[in-house]
């Protein structure tokens, strides 16, 4: 499998398994508290841990707290006013969204994101009434909009499916639940190798 871009989300730093965490290299964490409970602080907790171990950090649904703490931007599909594009700002922010089919990439393009992670891919817990994309019409979509924006695989991606993300040929991919419980070294361990080792392509 080639070098990927691994994106992990997260509500808190204790929603986790922080010792699993540790031992992972070269990812992103998207944080995403939809709750809004200790909001700021939370971010702040994570950004200071992303800082430590070198990893690049994303802020879900919200330009002004991303800009404020110096982090990256992520706009979720349900989205659709949110825009980065034109605007001025000091530093330039990557921008990751999530769509989950033709139309709604379009829409991330004219928001202004430069990748998305498109879903679900396999079938999920959090949203079973979902009908996953499968492997087939997730590579027409990556097909078509390759030169236009880089497409992510998101959506029930475990340990027991995550060997089939190869044959996709992409360059990142995110996991949700993967963090939840605390993963063996073989797991770590094969995140480690694929985990690209130069920012996000």
């Amino acid at each position: 499998m080639k070098n990927a871009q691994i994106y992990f989300f997260l509500e808190e730093l204790n929603s986790i398994n922080i010792s699993s965490l540790k031992k992972l290299k070269n990812i992103a964490l998207i944080y995403r508290n939809y709750s809004k409970i200790d909001y700021i602080n939370k971010a702040y907790q994570i950004k200071n841990f992303a800082k430590q171990h070198g990893h690049q950090l994303f802020i879900s649904n919200d330009l002004s707290l991303a800009i404020q703490i110096a982090a990256n931007l992520y706009i979720p599909a349900f989205n659709k006013t949110l825009k980065y594009i034109n605007n001025n700002h000091k530093k330039k922010l990557k921008v990751i969204g999530s769509a989950h089919n033709y139309l709604e990439i379009q829409k991330k393009i004219s928001q202004g994101c430069d990748s998305i992670f498109l879903s679900p891919i396999y079938p999920t817990n959090s949203h079973p009434e979902k009908k996953p994309l499968g492997l087939l019409k997730f590579i027409l979509l990556k097909q078509y909009f390759k030169s236009k924006i880089n497409v992510y695989a998101l959506g029930g991606i475990n340990h027991k499916n995550i060997n089939k993300i190869k044959l996709l040929d992409i360059n990142g991919f995110g996991l949700k639940a993967f963090l939840e419980k605390r993963q063996n070294q073989k797991d770590i361990d094969f995140l480690n190798l694929i985990a690209r080792s130069k920012g996000i392509s």
